[in-house]
């Protein structure tokens, strides 16, 4: 019994330095990350393909309605690294890089309609990629 106490005790002990020493993941190391994610997505071949992008004048406080817009069609983009579309597909979900992007509060955005994805021009994947680059560099550059 003894043995299993000082056991437990030691992983208790070894779980607690473990989440001291390791550094949290912040906004700006995601909002990278994803970055990175993007510039490493290579387009294997243009195609016939068309996507709805939001442009570079996306309206204040609907960043995350553009945002969104991206990420619904990133899985149709012609790439030959599969595994690294999904990844960036799963991330451009999580709640950091959201916040990231959308730095409005609730009252702001019920004041803007934004457009929907179906309205905005219809552009290569090339150039939808760039798009989405753009507008998460812009988003880390207003990050504190």
């Amino acid at each position: 019994m003894r043995t299993l106490f000082s056991f437990v005790l030691c992983a208790l002990l070894a779980m607690t330095c473990w989440a001291e020493t390791t550094p949290a993941i912040t906004n700006k190391d995601m909002l990278q990350a994803a970055i990175r994610q993007v510039t490493q997505l290579k387009i294997t071949k243009q195609t016939d393909s068309l996507f709805y992008s939001p442009t570079t004048g996306i309206e204040d406080c609907c960043s995350w309605s553009a945002l969104e817009c991206f990420n619904s069609q990133l899985l149709n983009i012609p790439t030959s690294n599969k595994d690294l579309q999904a990844k960036l597909h799963k991330n451009l979900r999580k709640k950091v890089i959201v916040s990231s992007v959308d730095r409005c509060t609730v009252e702001q955005k019920a004041k803007v309609k934004c457009q929907s994805c179906n309205s905005y021009p219809m552009i290569d994947s090339h150039e939808f990629m760039k798009n989405l680059l753009s507008l998460l560099q812009k988003s880390f550059m207003q990050l504190p």
